[in-house]
């Protein structure tokens, strides 16, 4: 990595890792600092409510901190008022911290995705597939709107899931203050996903005391598909106005991964947009095209990995991002 160019690296810190790596993830971190990359550390599936495939022990051991969809039943996520699950992550960030991280990367916060997300099926009714319901979320929803939790997905339940996200972000964020280390928030893009992940507003997230660079993630290449373009321009084009609106560091990232044969040329596109509105901070998912992870595997691991680094390489030299079409 430090050979190609990169200025930083996103370790996936684990609750495995928290649990068994600490010795090994300060290595890593050591390492990152040695050949003169920053190390961002991301809490990688934990809890089931960041970015990452990493399954979670936190929630197989702390069964009543689950989510409970709207059908009754439980899932393998966090509920985001668990006070089990805010003594989890002040551990996991006064270890990232000790162990020496540079930046602590908050990585697509949510709530339960949805069955084809999480399980890759559909076990049931979509309408009732939301969370979350449990004691704590339905006593919360009652003294803050003076009715009980309704069983339908309103606009009232929608906003109740978004001040839930944006609590759960202000205290971690707030407990990671003053001690020396720079917090970046990456946010699920509008559009992509199913509604049970959207945030409606970003602006109160920006806003959160602590955060210094904001960010998204909009994947176009994913299931189902979604046009390159405007999408990836959206995102871009929002992620520039809020960081410019309150004063804050920008970063994009960049889909590395899942590309058919022939598609190579597609991110190069998307990091041409990202530096059309202006974007600085330049992020791809993941190093060599996801090669650790078959399930992401691109057509061409090396021609696609290739392609993406000499389009990083021209962007960070000040040239002209060049763009070969090879089908459209």
């Amino acid at each position: 990595m430090a050979d190609s160019g990169f200025d930083y690296v996103v370790h996936c810190f684990t609750e495995s890792d928290l649990i068994y790596g600490i010795e090994t993830m300060r290595e890593i971190v050591r390492m990152s600092h040695e050949l003169g990359m920053e190390a961002h550390m991301d809490p990688w599936g934990v809890a089931g409510i960041f970015g990452g495939e990493a399954f979670s022990k936190f929630v197989a051991r702390e069964m009543d901190a689950c989510q409970i969809l709207a059908d009754g039943s439980a899932v393998g996520i966090a509920c985001l008022y668990s006070e089990r699950l805010r003594a989890l992550l002040h551990r996991w960030i006064d270890s990232a911290i000790e162990i020496g991280s540079d930046v602590l990367f908050w990585d697509e916060p949510h709530w339960f995705p949805g069955d084809l997300w999480f399980y890759g099926a559909e076990p049931g009714d979509d309408a009732l597939r939301w969370s979350c319901r449990c004691h704590r979320c339905r006593e919360r929803f009652s003294a803050e709107y003076g009715q009980e939790m309704p069983l339908e997905f309103t606009d009232e339940v929608i906003a109740f899931r978004q001040a839930a996200v944006l609590d759960i972000l202000t205290d971690v964020t707030n407990y990671a203050s003053n001690r020396g280390v720079r917090q970046t928030l990456c946010l699920l893009p509008h559009g992509q996903y199913h509604k049970l992940v959207d945030l409606p507003d970003w602006r109160p997230f920006v806003a959160i005391p602590g955060i210094d660079t904001f960010g998204s993630d909009p994947y176009w290449a994913v299931n189902p598909p979604i046009e390159l373009e405007p999408y990836v321009s959206r995102g871009a084009r929002e992620v520039a106005e809020l960081c410019d609106e309150f004063g804050l560091e920008n970063q994009f990232w960049i889909q590395g991964y899942n590309f058919k044969a022939g598609h190579e040329w597609e991110p190069v596109r998307a990091i041409q947009i990202a530096l059309e509105y202006g974007m600085t901070d330049l992020a791809v998912w993941s190093y060599r095209a996801c090669e650790p992870m078959s399930y992401l595997w691109p057509a061409d691991i090396d021609k696609t990995w290739e392609t993406i680094l000499t389009a990083f390489n021209q962007a960070r030299a000040g040239e002209p991002v060049r763009l070969e079409l090879t089908e459209r």
